[in-house]
């Protein structure tokens, strides 16, 4: 049993041996959580007590309450000692981290029970109850009480009930109680259930028969609900995501509530049942599994379209699992019923509607160096548009590919890589493909050596790739078998200069760095016919910063460019000094082709000249959060620029954010191929109120390809979202949809859309928090 303490105030006499106990005990467990002695200072009668201050409060180890002494307080005690007593007046009961307060407490200490009558309270950690009367076993933490109001301080949450039953395993039940994250003077939404269990040692509470009340009004009935209590995940209904769409030529609400499986640790389960008017009743489900060998996620969804007047579903697998040490197999395999599907009932993020879907199932293995790829690859490429025809791809079936990397490898750089394809066209035609089918297989090896000190660095390096082709035409047209072998050399260099930039502290208000970093870069591969090859996989790799440095022009393994190529560029940087963060960089370079390239894509000769387009780049990361990235191709010949893509963003806080960017490219003839804008932002517009867009511009088509707008709203106890986008399926379809969403904090977690959707489109896009923030250990202090 536990030893007793006890003080009653109106006879504080210091004189009495036991409050002279009692108060040595007391002082003696105290901690005072901003001060401790120094290790150095030794107590002494003639030097006074020092005392140093800490930068932290200090959280000391917790003592059971079965190990804990009991303390008691009141106005008035009656009784006789380690016998029945009774507290009146503010009377107290402390053992540990449990407090019982109220009116008039009853205390027998050999039966640990505790009779409360008028104004019953019960504190203990993160858990507030008071009501009308209580009677409690403290040791076991065992009984009840009548009225009682509630606080679950962990989450934020309070109440009221008839009754709450306390049990073993500090859990404890609520009878005809009501639950809410608000405030009680500003009570927006309440919840009334016939009953709650709350465990709180897994961090669980279970309800049910259960109405949702949002401003007085009913709006939601479940016979079984979960409270997010703590951050484990538990079964229940996510938020709601409801509004009208209209695609696809059908207008209507568009209705989703989610509803979380929590099926084990390592196992959970969401179903998405989702109602469209016009179409009907669609049931989704994303199951997800994670093991020491296997882990993988499985997608599935199913509508009986009346409007389609077909049954239409979406599929979608991806798993991997080890089969052996540094052996792994997987499968990423996704697949829909028509052509039309995403567009009708897809949940494009980004405005961005994904036509082809991977069909794949291989191995993967790693060691010592080695990367061996073994796979059959398909492909399920959607045509919505008739006038529009998509290019199919070539499906692979299969391929192996095998990769050895050592560098520093007696000081060498050492790659090997080999690959054997078979590619097969699902085509019935030779419009846009030369070949039904055919075999490739290729090897290359490369050796570099690199030079490197802290000033500069040069990097011989020689490749030779050798590659065999037996191809099956489409009829009528002539077989091809054929090897190709070529060897590349290139060299790459560079120096590193650096200097104190003092002129540029005052502009920055720190200390600066300034470097410059000349770069060349020169290949050479000699020139053999390949127009006659097909084009399985290769395509132009673009021209940009990276690919002007590159070995090769195109990106793929059917082509390889002829070269005789050397590019000069020049990087400076500004660096703050003290951190080594890059506040801006630029960047120009151009490409010297010393005998023009005569290996094209398609077999056509290209414009040849000298120089290639001028490049130039910036990119910055000033103080105060503003951020500008610009590049620019400049075209000698037609003295226009001929691409520039501009970026800029404004981050100064949290929730306060805008985007800019505009990107135009033209053709050799000045014709515009690309003239696009775009701007985004989330900015506060009151203390409650936020407002979040985006809009996408075509110039060129006179068309918004994306435009999304909308408000959230961040009330005391829930968040509301209301989103709008509209943006261009096709060239003649297009999708508008309005969503509305709403968060109870500390009752409802995220669902999936309108979050996801905001966040996609509107870069740095922070929501406003659903859940409230973690207590201090120090905030229920008694």
């Amino acid at each position: 049993m536990p030893k007793t303490f006890i003080t009653s105030r109106p006879n504080l006499d210091l004189k009495m041996p036991l409050l002279r106990h009692l108060l040595a005990v007391t002082f003696a467990s105290l901690t005072l959580p901003n001060i401790a002695y120094s290790e150095e200072q030794k107590l002494s009668p003639d030097e006074p007590l020092k005392l140093r201050l800490e930068d932290q409060l200090l959280v000391r180890p917790v003592v059971p309450d079965d190990l804990s002494p009991t303390f008691t307080s009141s106005k008035k005690l009656d009784g006789v000692m380690d016998r029945q007593m009774q507290l009146e007046g503010d009377a107290v009961i402390r053992r540990g981290r449990t407090v019982i307060k109220g009116d008039v407490i009853t205390y027998d200490p050999d039966t640990d029970i505790v009779d409360v009558e008028g104004n019953a309270t019960l504190l203990k950690d993160t858990t507030y109850f008071k009501g009308t009367r209580a009677k409690l076993r403290v040791d076991a933490q065992q009984g009840w009480m009548e009225d009682p109001d509630y606080e679950l301080r962990g989450i934020g949450g309070y109440g009221t009930a008839d009754r709450v039953d306390f049990k073993e395993d500090n859990e404890f039940e609520l009878e005809k109680l009501t639950y809410s994250t608000c405030r009680p003077d500003n009570l927006d939404w309440y919840l009334s259930a016939s009953r709650m269990d709350v465990e709180q040692d897994t961090k669980s509470a279970v309800g049910t028969n259960a109405v949702l009340h949002f401003f007085n009004v009913p709006v939601l009935y479940t016979p079984v609900f979960a409270l997010p209590v703590g951050s484990g995940r538990r079964s229940g209904f996510l938020s709601p995501t409801y509004g009208t769409v209209s695609r696809g030529g059908v207008k209507g609400w568009d209705i989703t509530v989610p509803y979380y499986v929590n099926i084990a640790p390592n196992r959970d389960m969401t179903l998405f049942p989702r109602y469209i008017e016009g179409r009907g009743e669609q049931l989704g489900t994303e199951f997800r599994y994670l093991d020491r060998n296997y882990a993988g996620v499985v997608k599935a969804e199913t509508l009986d379209d009346s409007a389609y007047g077909k049954n239409r579903w979406a599929l979608s697998v991806k798993h991997t699992q080890n089969l052996a040490r540094g052996l792994v197999g997987y499968t990423d395999f996704s697949k829909v019923s028509d052509n039309l599907y995403v567009d009708d009932l897809g949940k494009s993020l980004d405005g961005v509607i994904n036509r082809q879907f991977n069909q794949e199932v291989g191995t993967r293995y790693t060691n010592a160096g080695w990367s061996i790829l073994t796979r059959v690859q398909k492909y399920q490429t959607l045509q919505p548009d008739p006038a529009n025809q998509v290019v199919l791809p070539y499906d692979r079936e299969p391929q192996v590919n095998a990769k050895f990397v050592r560098n520093n490898w007696s000081g060498l750089n050492f790659s090997f890589e080999s690959d054997a394809t078979r590619f097969t066209y699902k085509g019935l035609s030779s419009v846009d493909r030369t070949f039904s089918a055919g075999n490739r297989a290729y090897a290359v090896t490369s050796v570099a050596k690199p030079f490197m000190t802290p000033g500069y660095y040069v990097t011989p390096k020689v490749t030779l790739r050798s590659t065999q082709y037996t191809v099956d035409p489409f009829p009528g047209q002539a077989d091809l078998n054929r090897n190709v072998t070529l060897p590349t050399f290139s060299l790459d260099s560079g120096l590193v200069l650096e200097r104190d930039a003092l002129e540029l502290n005052n502009i920055f208000n720190r200390n600066i760095l300034m470097t410059l970093e000349p770069r060349a870069f020169y290949v050479n591969t000699p020139y053999k016919y390949q127009s006659d090859l097909p084009l399985f996989d290769t395509g132009d790799a673009g021209f940009g910063i990276s690919q002007i440095f590159s070995e090769n022009s195109f990106a793929g393994n059917d082509r390889i460019a002829d070269n005789n190529k050397v590019t000069f560029g020049v990087t400076s940087r500004i660096l703050d000094a003290d951190t080594g963060v890059e506040r801006l960089r630029g960047i120009v370079a151009q490409r010297v082709d010393m005998d023009g390239q005569q290996v094209t894509l398609t077999g056509q000769p290209q414009a040849q000249t000298k120089r290639s387009d001028l490049l130039a780049g910036l990119s910055t990361r000033l103080v105060g959060n503003f951020n500008l990235d610009g590049l620019v191709q400049y075209n000698e010949q037609i003295s226009k620029l001929v691409q520039q893509s501009v970026t800029a963003s404004y981050r100064p806080e949290v929730r306060k954010l805008l985007n800019l960017s505009y990107k135009r490219s033209v053709d050799i003839y000045n014709r515009a191929t690309t003239d696009q804008y775009e701007a985004s932002g989330q900015w506060p517009i009151t203390r409650e109120w936020y407002g979040i867009a985006r809009y996408n511009y075509d110039l060129i088509s006179n068309q918004v390809l994306n435009r999304v707008a909308g408000l959230e709203y961040d009330a005391d106890c829930w968040v509301m979202r209301l989103v709008h986008r509209r943006y261009q399926n096709t060239s003649v379809l297009t999708t508008s949809e309005i969503y509305m969403q709403i968060d109870f904090k500390g009752f409802s977690g995220f669902g999936n859309n309108s979050i996801d959707l905001i966040r996609f489109n509107i870069p740095g896009y922070e929501p406003v928090s659903p859940n409230p923030a973690p207590i201090s250990p120090f905030e229920s202090y008694e």
